[in-house]
This record gives C-alpha cells, sequence and structure tokens, in this order.
C-alpha cells in the first residue's frame, strides 16, 4: 500500500490503494478512475482533511478514518453505476474534540450496497459524527446499513438516509417546458450528482 504524508496540502490522488497521514489543514481529490479505490486515514491531532470524490467508474471503495484528538473530516461522495457497487466506510474516533461529516449522493442504475460504520470510543468527550446518505433509484436498487456505535455520553451523533425514485410530478414540470423525457430524467439525474457539490470549490471545477 502506497503511503502519503499531508501536511497543509492539496492533492489530486493518483494512487488508488493508499495510507493517507495527516498533520495539518489539507484537501483530497478523488477524479474518475475504474481502480478500485482502498484507502487508510489516519488524523493527527489537530488535523484537517477535506475529501472531494467524484469518482463514477469504480466497483468498490473501501475507506477507513482514523482520528485522535482535535481533528476535523469532511468527506463528499458522488457516484452514477449501471453495474453492481460496494461501498465500505469506517470511522473510528479515538479521542476528544473530533468532528467526522460524510455526505453521500448517488444515483444507482444498477445495485448499490453501502456500509456506512461509525465507532466513538469510551470515554471520549466532545465528539460530532454526521451521516447523510441520498440514493437516487431510478432503475437500480440500493441497500444501506448506516450503523453508529457510540460508547460516549458527551457526544452528537447523527445518521440521514434516504433511497427514492424520481417523482412524477418532477418528470411533468420538466416535460411541460418541452423538455423530452429521457432528458427530464438526466437533469434530476445530475441534480443529485452535482446538488451536493454546491456551494463548494470543487462545484466549479466539476463545472
Amino acid at each position: 500500500m502506497n503511503k502519503i504524508i499531508m501536511g497543509g496540502n492539496c492533492l489530486k490522488l493518483e494512487n488508488y490503494e493508499s495510507e493517507i497521514i495527516v498533520s495539518d489543514n489539507s484537501k483530497l481529490y478523488i477524479l474518475d478512475s475504474k481502480e478500485d479505490l482502498k484507502l487508510n486515514i489516519i488524523l493527527e491531532d489537530n488535523a484537517s482533511l477535506e475529501v472531494y470524490d467524484f469518482n463514477t467508474h469504480n466497483k468498490s471503495v473501501s475507506i477507513n478514518v482514523t482520528q485522535k484528538n482535535n481533528s476535523r473530516f469532511e468527506y463528499l461522495h458522488t457516484f452514477r453505476i449501471d453495474d453492481e457497487y460496494n461501498f465500505n466506510y469506517n470511522a473510528n474516533i479515538l479521542g476528544n474534540n473530533n468532528i467526522n461529516n460524510i455526505n453521500i449522493s448517488g444515483v444507482s442504475l444498477g445495485f448499490a450496497h453501502m456500509f456506512i460504520d461509525g465507532v466513538i470510543n469510551k470515554n471520549t468527550k466532545g465528539n460530532e459524527l454526521n451521516e447523510n446518505i441520498k440514493i437516487l433509484t431510478t432503475k437500480g436498487k440500493a441497500f444501506i446499513s448506516p450503523m453508529l456505535h457510540v460508547s460516549a455520553l458527551d457526544v452528537i451523533a447523527n445518521h440521514n438516509t434516504a433511497i427514492s425514485n424520481i417523482r412524477e410530478d418532477e418528470l411533468f414540470y420538466l416535460m411541460s417546458k418541452g423538455i423530452e423525457r429521457d432528458k427530464a430524467i438526466s437533469l434530476i439525474e445530475d441534480g443529485y450528482l452535482y446538488g451536493i457539490l454546491k456551494n463548494t470549490e470543487f462545484y466549479e471545477f466539476i463545472k
């Protein structure tokens, strides 16, 4: 496994099987690749990492995040799949005053299997763990298992999961403006893919 040290820098991921050690405020960009993604991320004390994962072609993702003290991890991920997709995310919060936010928005035309686990260890305090997953199943399926394992009292922990199909009233509205059905569906799917990145610098990059 490739080893990467990040300290106050911005990086476009080149090796999709890596251990990443973060010691300062950093950003990581993951763009389209057909390679499977396997990352082990360690945030040292007082470090932060923003991950923008716009990878729509791989079939397997495995991300493990370990946080020590006073760290912040932000993960934004979008995907569109037409086959089987396996996604595994594990957050292990060891110390105090950490924030871990995971935001995923995807379109499934195949079958998306998603397992999101967050562990907040005993005798820790001031930690925050938020999971927000939204999947649009236009022609496919999705199975999501969001788990929060909280052993501490002083903590904020939330998870929000939604799986839905395209609403007919949205389609009707777009088609009433003269947009063909297939193009209307594509517009709604793009809203799922790009909407989560709005108000971020990565949104401008994708545009």
